[in-house]
């Protein structure tokens, strides 16, 4: 047999038999792809999608990927911004950010005004610290879904331009949540609220915006509804540590500790309760009411409760600090 006919055919049969050779594994984190790739291949887009859907509604995330990164290699694929920002979202459930990044990423490259990817990168670089590009996705987000709702975006969003903003049921709540956080921590806090109350508007049940408004209230002082807030979010998740932590430093600035020691006694051990308020006392400015919690913490269980006795160090040094030592009596609080 010729040499060359001998090649050929060798390459034909490495191609019969590498059923993932049009396979784009950029974005593929799992198990091997040859254990997937078993049956016919897909014989379109769609075909891929449908095995990637059904694989995912039965969580079997590799071969999800696997379908779903298949049905990107048709030259006639008509969904690819969809099917990157679902990657994207396998991947942010993962936790595999730099993944998720990149399929964000490619999904926006596809269509620059894709709401959910251009939301998602917004709280993934927010996440990261790097505020501004956060923000900028964020706005993004905004536009393009005032793009889809037939409004024409010509102002820069503010306090008055907000409430021209159009939202319906699919407006991007989280991206109107997170830059409430953001304007929040730039001390916008009235700002903020109306962000809040914005991605309320869209739902009523967001847990992020109901724990982000209440926060804000904390910050700018309306203990009253922060509480309100911060209720409401844990009437949807109960054992949300944020809202129970936020609910339980609203009682500190209220001058409650034994509130807030109720509070986290229902969520936590004593000792760890103990030393939450202990420590949320001390985050409020006042170590010396901190100290008797502390103690008590460290009482409870001394042989596991070490951060109790870093905060109680802590306490008693910004006492000495202060040149006030009259009110640093250790008591057990009742």
């Amino acid at each position: 047999m010729n040499r060359y006919l001998i090649l050929l055919l060798w390459l034909v049969g490495c191609s019969t038999t590498e059923p993932h050779a049009d396979f784009n594994s950029d974005l593929y984190s799992g198990v091997p792809v040859a254990s997937l790739a078993s049956g016919e291949p897909p014989k379109n887009e769609s075909e891929a999608i449908t095995r990637g859907d059904r694989a995912l509604s039965n969580q079997q995330f590799d071969l999800a990927l696997y379908e779903y990164l298949r049905s990107l290699s048709f030259p006639d694929a008509e969904y690819k911004e969809h099917t990157f920002y679902t990657v994207g979202q396998i991947h942010l459930a993962r936790e595999n950010y730099v993944l998720a990044e990149k399929s964000f990423q490619a999904s926006v490259g596809e269509d620059p005004n894709h709401i959910g990817s251009l939301q998602a990168l917004g709280t993934l670089y927010t996440k990261r610290g790097e505020r501004q590009q956060g923000q900028q996705y964020y706005l993004n987000a905004l536009n393009a879904d005032q793009q889809r709702l037939g409004r024409d975006v010509k102002t820069r969003l503010s306090p008055q331009s907000l409430s021209t903003y159009l939202v319906d049921h699919q407006s991007p709540t989280e991206a109107y949540a997170g830059l409430g956080i953001l304007y929040d921590l730039e001390q916008q806090h009235a700002f903020a609220q109306r962000l809040f109350d914005k991605a309320l508007k869209i739902n009523p049940r967001d847990v992020k915006a109901l724990i982000g408004l209440g926060y804000s209230y904390y910050m700018s002082g309306e203990l009253n509804k922060a509480v309100y807030f911060t209720q409401a979010a844990l009437k949807q998740s109960p054992n949300q540590e944020q809202a129970i932590n936020n609910l339980a430093l609203i009682a500190i600035a209220q001058d409650q500790p034994q509130q807030a020691l109720s509070i986290f006694r229902r969520h936590m051990s004593e000792e760890k309760a103990l030393n939450n308020v202990g420590y949320f006392l001390i985050l409020n400015g006042k170590p010396d009411e901190a100290i008797p919690y502390l103690q008590r913490a460290i009482d409870t269980k001394p042989s596991y409760y070490e951060l109790a006795n870093k905060n109680l160090v802590r306490a008693l040094s910004l006492i000495r600090k202060n040149g006030d030592t009259s009110r640093a009596v250790i008591t057990t609080p009742k």
